[in-house]
C-alpha cells in the first residue's frame, strides 16, 4: 500500500511539473479594414461604395521546454470576420467564424562543437506547421506542413525544405493557382482546405563572403497534387534566386534580389527588387529608395507569377507581382520609444506587353503604438492616385491587440 501511494505520489509530482513547465498565453486582436475608391471624392454618395472587413481574433499559444536546444510550440486562433464589398447593399454581407492552427512548431538544435566559440556551428531542425519564406520575401510567403534543416557556421548557411500545402485553412492564406483551375474558395464556410500542392527548396547564403557583402542563392520547385481539394493536380512550377546584399558605406546598405521562374512549356519570367537605404543613426530612422519590376510579356519573358498571393500595390483589384513595375521611397522613424512611424510613396507602371504605361501614384502612411507592453495598437491609410481618377482607391486599417 506504502509502495503504490508512493508511485501515486511520484506521477502526481511529474505531471504536476511537466504541466507547470509549459509557457502559454493568449491575445485579444480587433482589426478594421475599410476601403473607397477614393476619400477625394466631396460627393456624399461615393461613401455608399465603402467596402468593409472588420474581425474579431482570440489567439491562444503555448510552448514547452524539453531542454535548452528542443522545444514544442503551438498557436492556434478563432475569427470573427465580417465582409461587405458595398456597405450600401447588405445583401453580399458574410459572417463567418473561422478556426485556424497557425503553428505546430517541434524544434530541435544540434551543436556541432562543444567550444562555446564554434556556436554558430550547428544544425537546426524545425518540423510540423510552420512558417516558410524563400529569399525575396514575395515568392513563398506563408505557413505549412512540412519540414525545415538548415545547418550554420561562420562562413556559410544552408537550408533544406519541404511542405504541404493542402490541410492549410485557405480562409487565412491564399495560393495563387493556374488560371483555368477550377479551385473557388468559399467564403461562408469556417475552414475551406487550400489547394495541394508539395513544395521542396534548398537555399544557400555565404555571409560576409568578399567586402562585407553576403551572397545568397535558392532553388523552389511546386508540384500540383490531387488531395481534399484536387484542383492543382498537375500545375507544376520552378523558381530560382540569387541575392546580394550587405553595406556600401558605413549606414548605407542595399539588398538585391532576382528570380527566374518557370512552368516549363511556358517559359521563363522574372521577378527583380532591389532597395537602398540610408541609417543614420537617430531615432531608428530609415531613409529607402527602391525599384520591383515583375515581368509581363516582354524581352522574351513570359508574366511573373509567384506562388503565395502578394499583392503589389493597393489599387482596385489588388494586383500581385506580374506585368508591373513600381519605383518608390519611404522613410521610418521611432520618434518616441513606443511609436513607430512610417511613410513610402511609389509610382505604378503596367507592363503586361511591351509597353510601359504609367498607372498611377501610391502614397501610404503607418504608425505602431506601444500603449503599454500588453497593448499595441497600429494604423494604416493607404492613398492610390490613379492616372484615370475612377481607377483610385483609398484604404484604411487599425489593429488593437491585447495579450494576456
Amino acid at each position: 500500500m506504502i509502495k503504490k501511494t508512493f508511485l501515486i505520489s511520484s506521477l502526481f509530482l511529474a505531471l504536476s511539473s511537466f504541466i507547470y513547465s509549459f509557457d502559454y498565453g493568449a491575445s485579444i486582436t480587433s482589426y478594421t479594414k475599410v476601403e473607397t475608391p477614393s476619400l477625394l471624392a466631396a460627393e456624399k454618395d461615393e461613401f455608399k461604395t465603402f467596402a468593409l472587413k472588420q474581425e474579431e481574433i482570440l489567439t491562444g499559444w503555448l510552448r514547452h521546454d524539453f531542454s535548452p536546444t528542443m522545444y514544442l510550440a503551438a498557436e492556434a486562433d478563432v475569427r470573427f470576420r465580417t465582409t461587405n464589398p458595398n456597405l450600401d447593399n447588405t445583401d453580399n454581407l458574410v459572417n463567418v467564424f473561422i478556426p485556424d492552427l497557425k503553428l505546430f512548431r517541434f524544434f530541435k538544435k544540434f551543436a556541432l562543437s562543444a567550444d562555446a566559440s564554434a556556436a554558430a556551428d550547428c544544425i537546426t531542425l524545425n518540423a510540423g506547421r510552420i512558417f516558410y519564406s524563400d529569399i525575396t520575401g514575395t515568392v513563398l510567403n506563408q505557413p505549412a506542413d512540412g519540414f525545415n534543416l538548415s545547418y550554420s557556421a561562420s562562413r556559410v548557411k544552408a537550408r533544406l525544405y519541404a511542405n504541404y500545402t493542402g490541410l492549410l485553412n485557405a480562409q487565412n492564406v491564399t495560393i495563387l493557382n493556374k488560371k483555368t483551375s477550377s479551385y473557388l474558395l468559399d467564403p461562408k464556410k469556417p475552414w475551406y482546405f487550400a489547394a495541394p500542392y508539395t513544395n521542396a527548396g534548398c537555399a544557400i547564403e555565404f555571409p560576409y563572403l568578399f567586402a562585407n557583402q553576403t551572397l545568397s542563392a535558392e532553388f523552389l520547385a511546386s508540384f500540383g497534387s490531387g488531395g481534399i481539394e484536387a484542383a492543382a493536380t498537375g500545375y507544376n512550377r520552378f523558381w530560382g534566386s540569387l541575392g546580394l546584399n550587405g553595406f556600401l558605406l558605413k549606414n548605407l546598405c542595399y539588398v538585391f534580389t532576382t528570380t527566374f521562374g518557370s512552368e516549363l512549356e511556358d517559359g521563363i519570367s522574372n521577378l527583380t527588387k532591389l532597395s537602398v537605404t540610408y541609417l543614420p543613426n537617430f531615432k531608428n530612422m530609415a531613409v529607402s529608395i527602391f525599384g520591383h519590376y515583375a515581368s509581363g510579356q516582354q524581352l522574351g519573358l513570359k508574366p511573373f507569377k509567384g506562388f503565395t498571393k502578394a499583392t503589389a500595390v493597393a489599387a482596385p483589384g489588388e494586383p500581385e507581382y506580374s506585368g508591373i513595375t513600381k519605383a518608390g521611397a519611404s522613410i521610418s522613424i521611432k520618434p518616441l520609444k513606443s511609436l513607430f512611424t512610417a511613410l513610402n510613396t511609389s509610382a505604378i507602371f503596367s507592363c503586361p506587353k511591351d509597353e510601359f504605361e504609367y498607372k498611377g501614384f501610391e502614397a501610404g502612411l503607418t504608425g505602431v503604438f506601444q500603449v503599454f507592453s500588453d497593448l499595441n495598437i497600429n494604423g494604416n491609410f493607404t492613398q492610390f492616385f490613379a492616372k484615370e481618377s475612377n481607377n483610385s482607391k483609398a484604404t484604411f486599417t487599425l489593429a488593437a491587440s491585447l495579450a494576456f
